[in-house]
């Protein structure tokens, strides 16, 4: 009885008290572009980026294009790892190809894919980005 007690007790203060993080948001956007008219060039393929965080005493989980963790403490990482995975893609891309300011860049084939781990006290999440970059004449 005393154990139920303490874990009744764990799981109550992780969800009054613990932090977490959702999946990403997501919003319907439509731009029609055509792209048979020869205006644009592929200038980057497989650029990547990605996020992690993870935390104790918690769980991740990921269901289609969202992923989402909580737990009572976080050990490391970020809590917003969409975002943080796209920044991460961008300085990724600029590394290799230089400056984005002044360009007509679009993505394409995006790609997000997801890592999450659950251990007893150990969760784990990560969130991987990738697109091809077209710029546009």
């Amino acid at each position: 009885m005393k154990v139920k007690s303490i874990l009744v007790f764990l799981i109550l203060g992780m969800v009054l008290t613990g932090c977490s993080k959702s999946g990403m948001f997501l919003a319907s956007n439509q731009t029609q572009v055509t792209l048979d008219n020869g205006d644009y060039k592929i200038v980057a393929k497989n650029v990547t980026g990605s996020a992690e965080s993870s935390y104790l005493i918690g769980a991740s989980y990921s269901w289609g294009a969202a992923t989402q963790s909580f737990g009572l403490l976080k050990l490391d990482g970020t809590t917003t790892l969409y975002k943080d995975a796209r920044e991460d893609f961008w300085n990724n891309y600029e590394e290799k190809y230089g400056s984005v300011e002044g360009k007509k860049l679009a993505l394409v084939n995006v790609q997000f894919d997801a890592n999450t781990q659950n251990f007893v006290i150990y969760t784990y999440a990560r969130v991987l980005m990738t697109a091809d970059v077209i710029e546009f004449e």
